[in-house]
């Protein structure tokens, strides 16, 4: 197991019950406190995470960006220097492989993977694909990477590196000196408040991990485990592969058809994903959300119109925001739209409503980093 670069970090920190877990072979900082406590700091204010289970590459910009545009869905050789491209790899069954964030920074291309299978499965099927040829760099050992969701993120981002960071524009990356080292920020998140996330050179990641803390403290904020993020995604209504795409795979189903250039001649996949497009989806994911407790609304769950069952949660979360649980849930087609209500559990159980997602309204909308 490729271990946290950060573990000493979380779990020394001031008050931290830090947990520790394995995912697709990375530790990952579980959680730091109690989920209430860490959905707070993001919400109102900032929240510091490891995100170093995220496989990391570089390339050469020159052979990169044709590289890339032949593995993943996305249209990668129109992306302009200093932007990124948020898309995914698919396995040649048109099935999902890896959420990804492609940068373009200058004369490199950086990919950056949340991913269901470990980092030697993932560096054979990029290597089986022509990643040596393209130049490829694995800095999943030599750099580490820190997110920085929140309200107020971008406060702790300006702390670091100086106003600049109030103008990037989402999906965008800027290199910026912090104590001698270059490091990587990329305004990216998946919380729907403000979020960045800073690749980081291994022997500058203890000092920059200090500096983040300590300015996400100063704004109310703190240290929060990946689980919370799970939960802040789902409520947010953005895409989580270790959640609804595990479960689901098919990312025509996952509606991801925006992460896809159906007009590219070659990406890993394109065959299936095609032939499935051309037959017709037979089931969709659409919002639930259901006042049920007892540990009814988990992924699993059966959701029944009548006495039959029709479809079957892939994820969810309590929200703080509405007072209930939300989630995502594989319908047919005919039913797969908001405003219908079912039963949970059972023909018999507590109701299941379908919504439209999301299902929040994020502080950070109200925020004019312009007039900052």
């Amino acid at each position: 197991m490729r271990i946290s670069p950060f573990h000493n970090q979380f779990a020394a920190a001031e008050g931290s019950r830090a947990v520790f877990a394995d995912r697709f072979g990375s530790e990952i900082v579980s959680r730091v406190s109690d989920a209430a406590t860490e959905y707070r700091f993001v919400r109102d204010a900032a929240g510091i995470s490891d995100f170093s289970f995220m496989q990391r590459f570089r390339f050469p910009e020159e052979k990169g960006l044709d590289f890339l545009d032949s593995l993943c869905a996305g249209n990668v050789v129109k992306l302009r220097f200093g932007r990124m491209l948020h898309t995914f790899l698919s396995d040649p069954n048109g099935n999902l492989v890896a959420d990804c964030y492609i940068a373009n920074n200058d004369e490199e291309c950086i990919l950056l993977c949340e991913s269901i299978i470990d980092d030697e499965a993932l560096k054979k099927t990029l290597i089986g694909c022509g990643a040596e040829n393209a130049g490829m760099e694995d800095l999943s050992e030599s750099h580490a990477v820190l997110s920085i969701d929140g309200y107020k993120a971008w406060s702790v981002a300006k702390d670091l590196f100086g106003p600049d960071v109030l103008g990037l524009p989402y999906l965008s990356i800027e290199r910026y000196d912090f104590k001698g080292a270059a490091v990587s920020l990329f305004r990216a998140g998946k919380t729907s408040e403000f979020g960045y996330l800073l690749l980081v050179p291994q022997g500058n990641a203890a000092e920059l991990f200090e500096a983040c803390e300590a300015s996400a403290k100063k704004v109310g904020g703190g240290l929060c485990g990946v689980d919370i993020h799970g939960d802040l995604r789902l409520e947010g209504r953005f895409f989580n592969i270790f959640a609804e795409g595990a479960a689901v795979l098919d990312p025509l189903s996952l509606g991801l058809q925006w992460m896809i250039d159906f007009n590219k001649e070659k990406f890993v996949g394109r065959e299936a994903i095609l032939a499935r497009r051309s037959g017709g989806l037979t089931h969709k994911i659409i919002g639930v959300s259901s006042a049920a407790g007892d540990g009814l609304m988990k992924k699993g769950a059966p959701i029944y119109h009548g006495p039959d069952k029709v479809a079957e949660v892939v994820a969810s979360c309590f929200s703080p925001a509405l007072s209930r649980f939300v989630g995502l849930a594989l319908f047919p087609l005919p039913l797969a739209f908001a405003g219908l209500s079912f039963c949970l559990g059972s023909a018999g159980g507590p109701p299941v409503e379908t919504i439209s997602m999301p299902p929040i309204m994020p502080k950070s909308l109200t925020v004019k980093l312009d007039e900052m």
